[in-house]
């Protein structure tokens, strides 16, 4: 009698905890699966704010290449530096606040760029104009010029000064489809020479001065690129050159000749920079071996592979190099990887004694 009713009392604990242990689990099953839902919902709201954010980004690198065409300062180096940097940028951002700040800092400095080009280009046309106006190689006498674009407006006064095919072509220059409005253009002709004169109101002086400062900056700042002396960001090749697999002794190895010939090349082939083991290369770099050891700006580089990187048209680059590639590849079993790359980063020049 007894042994029964203990049974029965085990049966009933054991159901109980049987279902205690069911409802914990369904419990931990229901946090963990909106846990997830969670989770996922987070990340991919957080995804989907940053891509729209990327293709925002991306608009304005197109509506700046259209600016920078319509303009007609797309060739300009500082204009075409500009807009890689740019790109490199939006394309490297982690985050959407870092993107946020590529997109309102490089973007405002990429407008500015393209406006300060396109606004010296044009006071070049205009003064080129000018000057092949027969009436004001005619000049005799010091005379003042002003030209006014308001309102899609031109004015010119004294308009006497200019013939009628002269006038029509500034014209022309100014098309409203150009975004030029709002421009003042004052010309001192001496001698039947023109030349641009810093306006003479204190504002418009002020305003100039800025301009001419502000065009000074990217000019230095073009310079130092293409010196080498600060980064350089472009579409370009990266070269792996590799030793010889069968190590038959120095024709196997890469020499610091061969990659002398081999940056002469990219140069040849349109190059704008090139860096050799993550060094930049300037007029003065020295290229060179001490023993088993390659040496580029007075700092040893990583060897096998040789890693060179170059600034440029792609093809034309991939182009230059397949006449030595082959050449070292068939007489001495050198190894070549080239691919092209749409964002390539050069770093500046350093130097160490």
């Amino acid at each position: 009698m007894f042994k029964p009713h203990k049974s029965g009392r085990l049966h009933i604990i054991r159901d109980k905890l049987l279902l205690v242990i069911l409802i914990i689990l369904l419990i931990n099953t229901t946090l963990i699966a909106f846990g997830y839902y969670f989770t996922i919902s987070l990340l991919t709201g957080t995804d989907s704010v940053l891509l729209y954010k990327q293709e925002l980004a991306r608009d304005l690198s197109d509506y700046s290449q259209r600016l920078a065409r319509n303009l007609e300062v797309h060739d300009m180096p500082s204009v075409r530096y500009a807009l890689a940097e740019y790109d490199y940028a939006v394309e490297t951002a982690t985050g959407s606040d870092e993107l946020i700040e590529v997109i309102i800092n490089e973007g405002r400095r990429l407008q500015e760029i393209i406006h300060n080009e396109a606004d010296s280009r044009i006071r070049e046309r205009v003064l080129i104009a000018i000057n092949n106006d027969i009436r004001v190689q005619q000049t005799e006498e010091v005379k003042h010029m002003a030209i006014r674009i308001s309102n899609g407006q031109l004015t010119i006064s004294p308009e006497y000064l200019l013939e009628e095919g002269t006038v029509k072509h500034i014209e022309k220059l100014f098309s409203p489809d150009r975004y030029y409005d709002n421009k003042n253009i004052d010309v001192e002709i001496e001698n039947g020479v023109g030349q641009i004169i810093v306006p003479q109101t204190f504002d418009e002086q002020i305003r100039a001065l800025s301009d001419d400062l502000n065009s000074m900056r990217i000019r230095l700042q073009e310079t130092r690129v293409i010196a080498g002396l600060s980064e350089m960001v472009g579409p370009g090749i990266i070269l792996q050159v590799y030793d010889a697999e069968n190590n038959s002794g120095s024709d196997s190895l890469v020499h610091d000749a061969d990659i002398r010939d081999i940056v002469n090349e990219l140069f040849s082939a349109g190059a704008r920079g090139v860096s050799v083991g993550n060094q930049r290369l300037t007029a003065t770099s020295a290229i060179r071996c001490i023993g088993p050891l390659v040496m580029v700006n007075h700092n040893q580089i990583p060897a096998n592979p040789v890693v060179i990187q170059a600034v440029g048209d792609p093809e034309l680059l991939i182009s230059g190099l397949q006449i030595i590639a082959n050449e070292l590849e068939r007489e001495r079993g050198l190894i070549f990887e080239i691919s092209a790359s749409g964002f390539i980063k050069l770093p500046a020049y350093t130097h160490n004694e």
